[in-house]
């Protein structure tokens, strides 16, 4: 694991660990480290880290308070959180829309600390926010639940599988490890046998989830990363010339270099299969230009003709509107 992702994980985890160390003072070392599955030296570090948080002046009551007394853990905010906070209404409102937000998302624990909070906020706002609602809903999200529970247990899914990059749909046995929120999108991590190597599935683009009652071995479970594409030696080298109004189509891909080259922006990345490209060069809709591979230029041609070809078939006694393909094809 590379040392950001090994950060954020560290950053991520202790976030979490503190609000339920000071709903739960004096709690047991085994049961930390048990609940959040790191050994006794860092659960020390952790704490260590939590030694220099604070407010600046780092004095007396500025900092929080960690401690690990012999096989008890306890932790002390400091003193300036518990002070009343002064929010003016739009810190409150992105407070609330925040909180209704996060209670909104299936299969997360319900916290009673998150209802309080809720609570407290409605009530500083007014009846008013009765009317206030979030629905960050998506395709996939029905899924959470069992996955979770797959994880928990260790047990084997099966599923039917629509590739984004490929663009084909599979059915692979799973061995889960995580499931995680990435860039706005869930995905289950773990072990495909079919690959025979670690992947990332995001959940909208499960078609059917099967689970099973097959217990997974300890001897392939891994430590998850953000799924993020990882280039390998032999991917294909894509450079692609974006106009300015669609250069956020950079950000769907690891890029290798981005440059400003007459009025356009000029993205160099590395991929697997050429599949996604072409079909993102031809979503586009002639705002995009392949310089090369060829083949990729060849493959979205390919693409805009059976696109036309279905368009015609469709329209009475063959006539149809005159749409040109998408530009570099």
């Amino acid at each position: 694991m590379t040392r950001p992702a090994r950060t954020l994980q560290r950053l991520e985890r202790i976030l979490t660990m503190v609000p339920w160390l000071l709903d739960n003072p004096g709690v047991s070392v085994d049961e930390v480290t048990e609940r959040f599955g790191v050994s006794r030296d860092e659960l020390a570090g952790d704490l260590d880290v939590l030694g220099y948080c604070g407010l600046p002046g780092y004095g007396g009551g500025d900092l929080v308070e960690a401690s690990l007394v012999g096989d008890r853990v306890t932790v002390r905010l400091a003193e300036f959180f518990a002070r009343p906070l002064r929010l003016s209404i739009r810190e409150a409102l992105t407070l609330l829309l925040a909180a209704l937000a996060l209670a909104g998302v299936e299969g997360v624990t319900e916290s009673a600390a998150l209802r309080r909070a809720l609570a407290t906020l409605e009530a500083a706002l007014g009846a008013g926010t009765a009317n206030v609602a979030v629905d960050l809903s998506a395709p996939g999200d029905e899924l959470l639940a069992p996955l979770r529970t797959a994880v928990t247990s260790g047990t084997v899914v099966a599923l039917t599988y629509r590739s984004g990059s490929k663009a084909e749909t599979t059915r692979r046995d799973v061995e889960p490890w995580a499931v995680v929120g990435h860039r706005g999108a869930w995905y289950l991590q773990g072990w495909c046998r079919q690959a025979a190597a670690p992947r990332d599935f995001r959940l909208d683009r499960i078609r059917e989830l099967h689970p099973t009652t097959e217990r997974v071995g300890p001897s392939r479970r891994g430590t998850p990363e953000p799924p993020v594409y990882r280039p390998e030696p032999d991917d294909v080298v894509v450079v692609l010339d974006l106009d300015p109004e669609v250069a956020w189509a950079a950000e769907e891909a690891v890029v290798d270099e981005v440059a400003d080259v007459d009025g356009r922006r000029r993205v160099r990345l590395r991929t697997a299969s050429l599949e996604w490209v072409a079909r993102l060069v031809l979503r586009l809709a002639g705002h995009a230009t392949v310089v090369e591979p060829e083949a990729l230029r060849n493959r979205v041609a390919d693409l805009a003709a059976a696109t036309l070809a279905g368009y015609r078939s469709d329209r009475p006694n063959g006539r149809h509107d005159d749409s040109r393909p998408a530009r570099g094809a």
